[in-house]
């Protein structure tokens, strides 16, 4: 069984009863997300969208990523239209 949880400091972790499976953590004031990371072994099932859609939810708005983006970053970006 998979749970959210949701932090007052902007971070957002995803996890299963054995593992963190990804987190997200956010600066709402700059409307970014600061960092995302899914775990290797859970990655290409949807969590990362799952905690985007999340973060965004939270910030009440569109995020972007912050500066310096990965190309794995910049592919998720695009794959998901928010660059």
């Amino acid at each position: 069984m998979m749970k959210i949880n949701i932090n007052s400091d902007g971070t957002i972790t995803l996890v299963d009863e054995n593992t963190t499976i990804g987190y997200a953590v956010t600066d709402t004031s700059k409307s970014e997300l600061s960092y995302l990371f899914v775990n290797p072994a859970f990655r290409r099932r949807g969590f990362g969208t799952l905690l985007l859609k999340e973060a965004e939810k939270m910030a009440g708005s569109n995020l972007i990523p912050a500066e310096p983006i990965s190309p794995l970053g910049r592919k998720f970006f695009n794959h998901n239209s928010h660059v």
